[in-house]
């Protein structure tokens, strides 16, 4: 026992675990400012909950020998399709897209868990094929093992989600190194790809986009919530109103406060200060991500890595573009801090297998 209290925090990076632990701690409290008082008024200690929960299940994968993962990671990916192709017919709709199950009081959103199965298939096939530029194969692969799931989300439909697998792709293929011509083939189809899918969109999907290119264009109908996140930034300051002093929060005018525009809650009651610490943080995850995969012991750990750490990232930036009118509005949340326990426990589950990779960068562990 001595031994192991010894190893456990020479082995286990208690920096990546503290900066993580930080950026939760402060969205339980941004959940709990933004709704308390509120019929929602709950949703503070329901947040805590399920900080707890991603915990246990970090430490479960942090338990578990993540060669082991990889190596059963093609018949997770295919349960994974399974079930995501289920959820438009079985799943429960709400916000208009069947992309929950129930158990009694809770609901799981089956997509956001399906980032864990997706990184460690990439993973898997990236360690596979080592050589310095990707075969063509290995390309094509890697490109329908993002493709399919984010079909099936869209088919849910879940943009938001979705969009959250085009950073796995991205950094598989830039890590696994792809050729300079296959980098202007994928941005010629991406580009004729976002074109296209103009006439596939819903009316209220066209509206987001028009009113990103133009906010002005519909100040209290899809251009309302950009315009209200820009002047709850704005009022924030440099050290803000206080915490649970918002009033653009407070007095309900920033919707959806606690998910996709916590950001800019966050602006407003902690203002450029309490941002730039935030932001601080999110750099030093990255980076001590970074370093984790620099000392991994294999390739497939290092690219597991890699892959999560730029996901994470990918979701951060998307959100906080979208806070403040760079990026259209598609129901991205900003990683361990918006509400929500599918999204908080997913991505402690990326922290979990990041930490397991770190754990055993020496053999013998």
């Amino acid at each position: 026992m001595s031994r192991l209290s010894e190893v456990l925090p020479r082995k286990l990076d208690l920096r990546f675990v503290g900066i993580a632990l930080a950026l939760t701690l402060i969205g339980i409290a941004m959940v709990h400012s933004t709704t308390s008082g509120t019929a929602r008024g709950d949703l503070g200690g329901k947040q805590a909950l399920f900080a707890l929960l991603a915990l246990v299940v970090a430490a479960a994968l942090i338990a578990v020998e993540y060669r082991l993962l990889l190596e059963y990671s093609p018949a997770l990916y295919s349960l994974t399709l399974v079930v995501l192709a289920a959820l438009p017919l079985f799943g429960s709709r709400i916000a208009g897209a069947r992309s929950w199950i129930r158990f009694g009081g809770f609901q799981v959103q089956p997509s956001e868990l399906a980032r864990i199965p997706i990184a460690l298939l990439l993973a898997y096939l990236l360690e596979r094929d080592d050589r310095k530029l990707l075969r063509t194969r290995t390309l094509l692969i890697l490109c329908a093992a993002v493709f399919l799931p984010m079909l099936l989300v869209l088919l849910q439909p879940d943009t938001g989600v979705a969009l959250t697998y085009i950073p796995f792709l991205l950094a598989a293929l830039f890590f696994g190194g792809m050729r300079a011509k296959w980098w202007a083939t994928l941005i010629v189809i991406g580009a004729l790809a976002v074109g296209g899918s103009w006439f596939l969109l819903k009316d209220y999907q066209k509206d987001r986009i028009r009113t990103f290119l133009d906010p002005n264009l519909a100040v209290r109908g899809a251009g309302y919530q950009v315009r209200q996140a820009r002047i709850a930034i704005g009022s924030g300051g440099i050290f803000g109103k206080g915490w649970k002093q918002g009033t653009q929060s407070r007095l309900g005018f920033l919707p959806v406060r606690h998910t996709d525009f916590v950001f800019a809650a966050l602006a407003e009651e902690w203002g450029f200060a309490g941002v730039a610490a935030v932001l601080g943080l999110y750099g030093a995850l990255l980076a001590r991500a970074f370093k984790l995969a620099h000392d991994a012991r294999d390739r497939g750990g290092a690219m597991l890595v890699l892959l999560l750490a730029t996901n994470i990232a990918g979701e951060a930036v998307w959100n906080i573009a979208m806070n403040v009118g760079l990026l259209p509005t598609t129901g991205i949340t900003l990683p361990l801090v918006s509400y929500g326990g599918s999204s908080l426990i997913s991505t402690w589950a990326m922290i979990g297998l990041m930490l397991s990779v770190a754990y055993r960068r020496f053999v013998n562990v």
